[in-house]
């Protein structure tokens, strides 16, 4: 068998005849989420890696073929050179793959996908077996010769469309944890009613810290294969023979580096940076952070629940129109395709969706708008579900085996946790899908939503010093003052949560809003005179024969005084009987004044408590939300 060599999640596949790196999305700042939690490699950096990683192997090995961790066994390797001990680990490695194989019908049909499985795939059908495979055809050019029962069927797994149905299915890892969901679902479409997978890769093991990791958590993956109709054969957690495969890869990075870097093949950075790399990995196995596992699975119905063969899918999935029947059935309203485009296009928003068959409309959706935010002073992601319907002809009941359940759950599992894009959730549910989500073990409550009711002015003490200005967001100067009252606001909030509020997020929200084609929201300063910087920012919108405070952004200590002189302001210009302002119950002493009333509104503050995240009683009393905070008025 040829050589072989490296690790999954540095994420060593071949494309188009390449090595190229899958390589660790990284949060480095204080070990909270911050905004880059979805950041990815430049195309140029990546190119460095490629070329990289490519002449490392190339100078130690002098060619390369595949690339998994190995299997050790110490009685074994201890009189073998370094890397023969690399090689004789690897090579037993793809011999455990052969024994798995072993327990199969031999005129089964084989599917195997991935560059790196290509040699054990010509190995397999060399020795008879019939053999399907998914990778770059390229790597066919100088292979050698195609044995009969290998058939070379496409490049892409989840673009392949199978004429039969396969017996087992073997996957390479390198798994991100947003792939899962498609990765499991085309693998159950390929498969027969009992058909196998065997896959390997880098999973998560510890979700119990706030740090973001691109690979699949463990939990999150075996909930969702049993999900969609999987149950475990046999499960081989082998961390400790990736610990030793990464001891035996890092010297290499020693031994031929300076020879790159003279080469030219990269700057010395890179080097620097790979090695943290490697160093990274290694402390994560260490810690039991993270883990290698080799899996065997098997289709099996009659233990699944009634959903096991619903087709899930994400944002990318289905055009807007295909909801608008489910959302009109669900909300008893007309869909409004410019506000979906608005919070799924233009807020990158995210869902995940169910049909009953593959060709069949959605019958279910569960669906979040994220949102910048600082957490406890520092800048993280949350995101708010919304738009969680699931069509009434199949809205049987709201248990654990419902497809409500289904949907939330995986949507949870997906967007939500210490580990993934969106550290919170947190939102508006009606009261009852607060109630079922809470009895399902979805959702605790962190806080109540309430109203108060400022009433008319009066003005007989108007402070007439005082102007609101119109807010131009063309204007830099006007954008720059908005950004200064964010800056003083935030840092009110050190030891809570609240949205950001700069000017950007000011554009998106009400500027770019579909709703401000009717003028419906109105953007104001207050200031002493048309001159002097703000002493805050507002958002009215009609409500009520009133109006309603959508955001305000000031400094906590000027927040009453700052409502006090919009009251007089709007109530002297004739601008209805009532301001009202919505926000969470903890914050009512800041917005409270005079004889103003506080009214509930009925409407809970959620967050997760499916994922690991923060608990709620962290959370507790810890947001500042507004009616501005909410996607849908």
């Amino acid at each position: 068998m040829p050589q072989v060599f490296g690790c999954t999640e540095l994420g060593y596949a071949m494309e188009q005849g390449r090595v190229i790196l899958h390589r660790q999305e990284k949060i480095t700042q204080k070990n909270q989420k911050t905004l880059s939690r979805d950041s990815v490699m430049t195309a140029s950096s990546k190119l460095t890696t490629l070329n990289l990683l490519s002449r490392v192997l190339e100078l130690e090995f002098g060619e390369l073929y595949l690339q998994h961790f190995g299997l050790f066994a110490d009685s074994k390797a201890r009189n073998l050179e370094p890397s023969a001990v690399l090689l004789d680990a690897q090579h037993r490695f793809a011999a455990r793959l052969v024994e798995l194989l072993g327990m199969t019908d031999s005129g089964a049909d084989i599917l195997v996908v991935g560059d790196t499985l290509l040699p054990l795939a010509r190995e397999l059908a060399e020795a008879g077996r019939s053999i399907l495979w998914i990778g770059s055809a390229k790597l066919l050019v100088t292979g050698g010769d195609v044995p009969t029962s290998f058939r070379h069927v496409g490049e892409d797994f989840v673009a392949y469309a199978p004429a039969a149905s396969t017996d087992v299915l073997v996957h390479e890892g390198s798994i991100r944890y947003l792939d899962q969901m498609a990765i499991l679902s085309k693998s159950r479409d390929v498969l027969g009613e009992s058909g196998r997978l065997i896959l390997f890769g880098e999973f998560l093991h510890d979700d119990s810290q706030i740090e973001y990791s691109a690979l699949p958590n463990f939990t999150s993956f075996d909930q969702l294969s049993r999900r969609l109709g999987f149950v475990p054969l046999e499960t081989l957690d082998l961390s400790s023979s990736a610990m030793k495969t990464l001891e035996q890869v890092r010297p290499l990075i020693d031994s031929h580096g300076q020879k790159l870097v003279e080469e030219g093949v990269c700057a010395q950075v890179d080097l620097a940076d790979m090695e943290l790399e490697f160093r990274k990995m290694q402390e994560e196995y260490a810690s039991g952070r993270r883990g290698f596992r080799l899996l065997s699975l098997q289709r099996d119905l009659s233990s699944a629940n009634e959903w096991a063969n619903v087709e899930f899918g994400d944002i990318q999935s289905f055009e807007p129109r295909e909801v608008a029947e489910l959302f009109e059935e669900s909300f008893k309203v007309g869909f409004d395709e410019d506000l979906w485009n608005w919070k799924y296009g233009q807020g990158d928003g995210k869902c995940v969706v169910a049909r009953l068959g593959k060709q069949s409309h959605i019958v279910a959706h569960y669906g979040g708008a994220p949102r910048k935010i600082i957490y406890f002073g520092e800048e993280s992601m949350a995101i708010q579900p919304c738009d969680v319907m699931v069509h009434p002809s199949i809205r049987k009941q709201y248990g654990k085996g419902s497809l409500f359940f289904e949907v939330a759950a995986t949507f949870l599992e997906r967007e939500i946790g210490n580990t993934v894009s969106h550290l919170l959730g947190f939102g508006f549910p009606n009261q009852k899908t607060m109630n079922i989500s809470k009895r399902l073990g979805l959702y605790e409550k962190t806080d109540d939503f309430v109203e108060i009711v400022y009433g008319k002015a009066d003005t007989s003490t108007e402070q007439t010093r005082y102007c609101l200005v119109e807010y131009n967001p063309q204007d830099l100067g006007s954008r720059s003052d908005l950004d200064q009252l964010w800056e003083s606001m935030k840092v009110d909030y050190e030891k809570g949560i609240v949205g950001v509020r700069d000017a950007d997020y000011i554009a998106h929200r009400y500027i770019s809003h579909p709703f401000s084609k009717a003028n419906q929201y109105r953007c104001v300063f207050l200031r002493e005179n048309a001159r002097v910087k703000p002493i805050a920012f507002a958002v009215l919108k009609d409500h009520a024969g009133g109006k309603l405070i959508m955001d305000l952004i000031c400094p906590v200590a000027l927040m009453k005084n700052a409502i006090t002189i919009l009251n007089q302001q709007l109530s002297g210009a004739g601008g209805g009987s009532e301001l009202r302002l919505w926000l969470t119950s903890s914050g009512v002493d800041k917005a409270l004044t005079g004889d103003a009333i506080v009214n509930e509104l009925g409407i809970e503050i959620p967050c997760n408590s499916w994922n690991p995240g923060p608990s709620a009683e962290l959370l507790d009393g810890a947001w500042w939300l507004t009616a501005g905070d909410m996607d849908f008025i």
